[in-house]
């Protein structure tokens, strides 16, 4: 194993053992809203038939074959994601769907063998925030892309600019202390691609030189169908959740007065669709040299 696979064998690890049952009982929530997101986004991206195109962090795969209809089967999508009950779920949907020219490979981004200069877009809705080094795996993406090809991204914006997740941390740490050093996590975390400055330094470390498209997309946001099942999304799987988590035997303590607290917020966002909160994001498009 290499000392990058190494470095992130962890966070691989995290997902694999710890988040995903969560995100699969909470898929109807995390891909809706991720969807919300891409819909506006995907316009500036300009993906057209014909075009190879790489899913990076491809979780379920629902952008895989939204964006195979795209480039039609004159192109090609590959989905990469490091977490196997993810991909075997994108598989039986994508045999469902009849998109032959979508297909997955289980890896880890910053690592994984691409083919040189081979794909004309390599695409990512909130799948480069958690990697150990953002750097590497765009720099993978970059060797993969042919010359003027484009990385498109969707990241979240910070967490003062993400009320959907941000509202309930702060409600949670009045009861409990922050993840410390040692506490097992997904990677960086969901808002480490926050900063418009530093992104733009990682993406030209990455040797995208070139940015087109750095656009605030912001949109309301279900995090929940009831008040119950918001307040389950939050500590079980936003970084509310990973607070508690990490509190262990004191965090299951304090939950019951949490659920309380937290009830009051859900409630006071409650419409006839379920809880809605504010959220934030980038699209962004760079462009290796041609």
């Amino acid at each position: 194993m290499t000392a990058t696979a190494q470095e992130n064998a962890g966070f691989v690890a995290c997902w694999n053992e710890i988040l995903t049952p969560k995100w699969i009982r909470f898929r109807h929530l995390l891909s809706g809203n991720g969807k919300i997101h891409s819909d506006i986004a995907m316009p500036r991206f300009g993906l057209h038939a014909g075009e190879r195109v790489l899913d990076v962090g491809c979780g379920f795969g629902e952008t895989c074959l939204e964006i195979g209809r795209i480039v039609t089967d004159s192109g090609e999508v590959v989905g990469l994601d490091c977490t196997d009950a993810f991909l075997d779920i994108a598989n039986r949907e994508r045999d469902a769907s009849g998109l032959s020219h979508v297909r997955y490979e289980v890896g880890d981004a910053q690592v994984h063998p691409l083919p040189e200069n081979y794909y004309d877009v390599v695409f990512a809705r909130f799948g480069v925030m958690f990697f150990e080094s953002a750097v590497r795996a765009l720099r993978n993406a970059h060797r993969a892309l042919k010359p003027g090809g484009r990385v498109c991204l969707i990241v979240w914006r910070s967490m003062a600019d993400n009320p959907a997740w941000g509202a309930a941390k702060k409600i949670v740490l009045e009861y409990l202390p922050p993840p410390g050093d040692s506490a097992q996590t997904c990677g960086p975390g969901p808002f480490s691609w926050a900063d418009e400055e530093t992104d733009r330094r990682m993406l030209e470390a990455a040797g995208f030189s070139r940015v087109d498209v750095f656009e605030r997309i912001d949109a309301d946001i279900c995090v929940g169908r009831t008040v119950e099942e918001a307040i389950d999304y939050q500590i079980m799987v936003g970084p509310s959740g990973e607070i508690v988590r990490e509190a262990g035997a004191e965090g299951q303590r304090r939950l019951p007065e949490i659920r309380t607290a937290l009830t009051k917020l859900m409630q006071a966002n409650l419409r006839a669709e379920g809880v809605f909160l504010p959220s934030s994001t980038w699209a962004i498009v760079a462009r290796k040299a041609g």
